[in-house]
């Protein structure tokens, strides 16, 4: 591998504030997953030859079969984490409950499906690990249950014909490859964007007459020229998340998994499958919504809550929601909307030379408020975030790619 790519461990050195606690925490975090990642990959790779494909013939909480790798991933994600002093509890698709580790100076908590994909194990087809990574707020279970927008971290692992680890943090979304030699991951592409556009849609047109009139409508409109893109666009679909996300994320277009008769509250899992992904493309410059509103935006009820899903372009997702639904809202213009949290409202304010008085009259809001966002109490809402975001981009647009940096 050449010298001139960033290991993981270089990357996170030089990219998180390792004056912190967190972000050393972050970053020994990231490489906990990474490791464990490393592990899933070598037993997917030898599956059909250490007889752990097929079914383990046992049910998760979903209702859903379960397969060998699912447990013997789940397994291996559990053993890393539980051994990272930054983690204080775990929780996944193959997990009735969080499970909480006795960690006394742990910062996040983790969600994960192990091993998205499963059905296609037997078959030898591109399958992942999805993760995300959310600030622990309070030690309990309702430390879990939050919305997007408390993710610090998120991302995928993708077991295909190279093992690539995706990760967004501080609003950037880098791509790392697995050296098997080395037993390390590189940096292999830096910075991606979604593109403004794209030919391919991704959805199970299996589904097709369980959907809704309006998605029956969109899909047909992909097959002619009448459609944004003044031509027909191409069917593409796996049926992996993780694989039918990252062409997505990479080349441009739509991934649709829409509700429909059979789950009218959509499929997908909220928590440790719609939000690291959709953190993952607002991150990119691409968008996610649930046919309604960001996903980011959706308050859980519960760990294993189903949703809609719908990631890509903005032009793409701009059309879809168009279709899908009367609010016309325009993506394209939205600003993008940062992660806030203490250090880096914290850091604005500081940057501002403003006192907390000062600070709170310019963003019209209580002074107690903004001393809560600043110990981490309370995360600003959809409104305040918007003004934190007109905030930066007037006054230090400087800081607009990073509003974590040093």
């Amino acid at each position: 591998m050449s010298t001139e790519k960033s290991n993981l461990k270089t990357f996170l050195k030089d990219n998180l504030n390792f004056s912190s606690h967190e972000g050393k925490a972050l970053a020994k975090l990231i490489l906990s997953i990474s490791d464990a990642s490393i592990e899933i990959s070598q037993n997917t790779r030898r599956a059909g030859l250490t007889n752990i494909l097929g079914s383990a013939n046992s049910i998760n909480v979903q209702g859903e079969d379960v397969q060998k790798l699912d447990l013997i991933a789940n397994e291996i994600l559990l053993k890393f984490l539980k051994n990272d002093s930054g983690c204080g509890g775990y929780a996944s698709e193959e997990l009735e409950k969080p499970e909480f580790f006795n960690n006394e100076d742990s910062s996040f908590f983790v969600v994960a499906d192990p091993l998205d994909g499963s059905s296609n194990i037997d078959v030898n087809m591109p399958i992942g690990t999805i993760f995300g990574i959310i600030r622990k707020t309070v030690p309990e279970k309702s430390g879990f249950i939050r919305s997007g927008r408390y993710y610090i971290a998120s991302g995928y692992i993708l077991y295909g014909p190279s093992t690539l680890l995706v990760i967004a943090f501080n609003n950037n979304v880098n791509e790392f490859t697995l050296d098997p030699l080395e037993n390390k991951f590189y940096l292999s592409d830096e910075n991606i964007n979604v593109p403004i556009s794209g030919e391919t849609y991704s959805i199970n047109e299996g589904n097709f007459d369980s959907w809704s009139s309006p998605i029956k409508k969109w899909a047909e409109s992909r097959k002619n020229s009448f459609n944004e893109l003044k031509k027909s666009s191409s069917l593409r679909y796996v049926g992996s998340l993780v694989a039918d996300a990252h062409r997505t994320l990479k080349k441009g277009g739509i991934f649709v998994y829409p509700a429909d008769k059979k789950n009218p509250n959509g499929k997908l899992r909220l928590m440790y499958e719609a939000n690291p992904y959709a953190l993952i493309f607002e991150s990119a410059n691409g968008s996610s919504s649930n046919g309604e509103v960001s996903i980011l935006d959706i308050e859980p009820e519960n760990f294993h809550q189903r949703t809609p899903l719908i990631l890509g372009s903005k032009i793409n997702v701009q059309s879809f929601l168009s279709v899908k639904t009367t609010n016309k809202k325009n993506i394209i213009k939205q600003k993008r909307i940062f992660p806030w949290n203490e250090l880096s409202i914290s850091k604005m304010r500081s940057e501002s030379k403003k006192t907390i008085l000062e600070f709170s009259k310019e963003l019209n809001v209580e002074q107690s408020t903004v001393r809560k966002w600043e110990s981490g109490i309370i995360k600003p809402n959809k409104k305040n975030r918007e003004k934190l975001d007109d905030y930066l981009l007037k006054n230090f647009p400087k800081l607009i790619n990073n509003p974590f940096e040093n």
